[in-house]
């Protein structure tokens, strides 16, 4: 695997992470009322959502460049 196909699978994994973090940080912040309504951190988890489908697109792309199985675990 290329150094850009590792990097764009770390990036993957990040998003992921980051997507997951911020509706944590949506539900305890309305169950803490420091916020009403978990709208702001809604609309930051539909931007991840949207690099995280142009990052998995890219990355499925470089790994059928190199010959490799997108359907693999290792790879997602």
């Amino acid at each position: 695997m290329s150094k850009r196909t590792e990097d764009l699978a770390a990036a993957r994994r990040l998003l992921l992470a980051l997507s997951e973090g911020l509706a944590k940080a949506g539900q305890l912040l309305v169950a803490s009322g420091l916020v009403e309504d978990g709208r702001a951190t809604a609309r930051m988890r539909a931007e991840v959502g949207v690099m995280r489908q142009r990052v998995r697109k890219v990355h499925n792309a470089a790994i059928a460049a190199e010959g490799g199985n997108t359907a693999t675990g290792e790879n997602r």
